[in-house]
């Protein structure tokens, strides 16, 4: 779960966030919830600190009542070092004050300039940072394994229908988990395509495909198990990614 806290008094500005979040993290299919704020009062922290999940806050600076500022150096006071803070203010001043601050903003965006495409691709970074960290964990030979989805290269099913073969940039490993369950585990990550009935593949490892024979190449390692009918689905991903 990712979560989206937008604090902004003004309604208009609100409005604007919230549709640049929900038409970024909406093509990637993730699981996500958007909870603006208008001021900032006495349960404000209880209801942020009992989110699940991952947070990325979206603060103005000029709130009235407590700044943006002071809301980012609460959050980091708190503990948390996690979430992805990011700065919106029309006034150019305070972006140097922020750099100073030591709380680790992850960008300043002015309200002077094209604002909706400068939270567009601050956005996509915080979301690689909250995404970069999941992991595919399973026991393997007496021991617990956690590998970062980022190793891993596809999922490819075994004769035996309850255990799939976890092909990584290190080695593969046997699981014991039907191609379905791993479907579902792995299905709210734009990672992640299903290229056969047999086979899951991991998009930002792929290095090319032979359309001929039907061969997704990830280096030094390989699988055939490419269906026509995920085929045009798979180009669309590789070209559009």
């Amino acid at each position: 779960m990712l979560n989206f806290i937008i604090y902004e008094d003004h309604k208009k500005m609100r409005d604007l966030y919230e549709k640049v979040v929900h038409k970024f993290i909406g093509s990637k299919k993730d699981v996500y919830n958007i909870i603006p704020i208008s001021e900032f009062d006495e349960t404000t922290q209880d209801q942020l600190g009992s989110l699940e999940g991952r947070k990325i806050y979206i603060l103005d600076i000029q709130v009235p009542g407590k700044s943006g500022f002071d809301f980012a150096r609460e959050i980091r006071k708190s503990g948390d070092w996690k979430s992805q803070i990011i700065i919106v203010s029309a006034f150019e001043h305070f972006r140097y004050d922020i750099f100073m601050s030591k709380i680790l903003t992850l960008d300043f965006i002015s309200k002077n300039e094209d604002i909706a495409q400068r939270l567009k691709e601050t956005l996509n970074i915080a979301y690689d940072i909250c995404t970069s960290h999941r992991a595919f964990s399973f026991k393997f030979n007496g021991i617990v394994f956690r590998l970062p989805y980022r190793d891993i290269l596809y999922f490819e099913k075994d004769l035996n229908d309850n255990h799939t073969s976890v092909v990584t940039k290190q080695g593969t490993y046997k699981v014991k988990k039907s191609i379905a369950q791993i479907e579902r585990l792995v299905q709210n990550d734009v990672r992640f395509l299903k290229t056969h009935q047999s086979c899951i593949i991991n998009l930002q490892n792929v290095e090319s495909i032979n359309l001929t024979d039907h061969t997704i190449s990830f280096g030094e390692k390989q699988t055939n198990l490419l269906s026509r009918e995920h085929k045009k689905e798979l180009q669309e991903k590789l070209i559009n990614s």
